[in-house]
């Protein structure tokens, strides 16, 4: 393998094909694979394309070989490098850089086995699954438009070792949509999801299908986000997705938001397919048996809800976080509809502080009505919506909260009230 490349491109093919190996569960892993699993493939013919994958998530990305994007081709070929080191180095390079990339084979490729450290098992193991062939080193140069060069090299391992991944195994198409659309629903529901849940029904993201409509939602039990994407979705398939929320805020790294993206499922193997014109991404899904475990939208949406007030998102987020400072996990919520007041009172759970309480005026007001809500998931849920006014709503028996913002119709915000004896007594 014998390539040049530009600076910019090499890190943004770098950056895109390798976020399974530059995962933080991948550079933390120390099984006995942790070697290639922290390491790209880097393969070079009429495309450069940058590949990495873990059991969870594997990602493809490919840029034509031509003048035009700042590749030269002398010879074809394909490595196995660390992804960490390789990136890094390359970072330290200017923009204004051309990189030569060769591969300098070993005469006798070397054989690390990676069971060294395992000590004796007491049962007879193939080793050859436990081990990585070295095959050489990867010399890099890099020369600047100011004749400065910098040399490094870096070992590289049989391509063999690390087989690609099949992207256009059979899988059924669920939608597909604007890459700008796709991010934005993810950024407006990601916050609502737990940060794990061994099911991976509550960390994750649900995408469903609604009255032709597809909504993106994410849920801990306690409140529930729900975004319902614009008009432009070609919608295949209505069955409901489940995917990571963790995976799912890398994969947004990547996705290039002037392109179209296409989101195809494969029951058979639970994994979801996610494709844009040079990008390929595999992803694990949600174990089936699982994914009806996550509440249907219908529920939510179909609830009856009563307008209580309007008022401004930025003096509801200033009364939050006063009453953060003393509770983070609850306030007392008194509406008064006589003189259009909400006041919000926290009490400290342990009494060292004492309580405080702030007070505003706010639109019209339906009816009297005091509530116990969570103070950080209201901060959370605010923080999303883009608009200064935002709406009330509660249903008759007031055990939970809606919130939509006066211009930004396609994001719903749900939170349940809770109960908590410090304010029984509150006035």
């Amino acid at each position: 393998m014998k390539v040049g490349i530009r600076q910019k491109v090499l890190l943004e093919t770098l950056n895109k094909g390798s976020i399974a190996a530059m995962s933080e569960d991948a550079q933390a892993d120390t099984s006995t694979l942790s070697l290639l699993i922290k390491s790209i493939k880097i393969s070079v013919d009429k495309h450069f394309t940058v590949e990495s994958n873990t059991d969870l998530l594997a990602v493809k990305f490919s840029t034509l070989a031509n003048d035009d994007s700042g590749i030269t081709v002398k010879e074809e070929g394909s490595v196995v490098v660390p992804a960490k080191e390789f990136i890094d180095w390359v970072k330290l390079q200017g923009e204004d850089t051309t990189i030569t990339m060769i591969l300098q084979k070993l005469a006798t490729p070397e054989i690390i086995n990676t069971l060294e450290d395992m000590g004796e098992t007491g049962e007879e193991v193939d080793k050859s699954k436990f081990s990585v062939k070295k095959i050489g080193t990867v010399k890099l140069t890099s020369r600047g438009t100011e004749k400065t060069q910098t040399k490094w090299e870096l070992d590289c391992f049989d391509a063999e070792n690390k087989p690609s991944v099949n992207f256009t195994e059979k899988s059924d198409k669920n939608f597909e949509m604007a890459g700008q659309q796709f991010l934005e629903a993810l950024d407006n529901v990601k916050f609502a999801a737990t940060p794990k849940d061994h099911e991976h029904v509550l960390d994750s993201i649900s995408m469903q299908v609604y009255e032709k409509e597809l909504y993106f939602a994410a849920t801990d039990m306690q409140h529930c986000a729900i975004y319902k994407n614009p008009a432009g979705v070609d919608i295949s398939s209505a069955k409901p997705l489940l995917i990571s929320a963790v995976l799912l805020d890398l994969i947004s790294k990547v996705v290039n938001p002037e392109d179209k993206i296409s989101v195809a499922y494969s029951e058979e193997k639970e994994r979801v397919y996610i494709g844009q014109t040079n990008l390929r991404i595999r992803v694990a899904s949600t174990e089936k048996q699982h994914i009806s475990k996550f509440p249907s939208i219908e529920l939510l949406l179909k609830k009856v809800y009563k307008p209580l007030t309007e008022c401004s998102k930025n003096s509801m987020i200033g009364m939050l976080a006063n009453a953060s400072f003393i509770n983070p996990n609850s306030a007392l919520f008194v509406f008064l509809k006589e003189n259009g007041t909400l006041t919000v009172k926290a009490m400290s759970e342990d009494a060292k502080l004492k309580p405080n309480i702030r007070q505003c005026v706010v639109g019209d007001i339906s009816k009297d009505a005091k509530a116990i809500w969570g103070v950080t998931h209201l901060l959370n849920g605010l923080k999303v919506i883009k608009s200064n006014e935002i709406q009330l709503h509660i249903p008759d028996n007031m055990k939970s909260l809606k919130i939509t913002a006066k211009d930004q119709a396609n994001f719903i915000y749900f939170t349940m009230s809770c109960e908590n004896a410090i304010y029984n007594t509150s006035e």
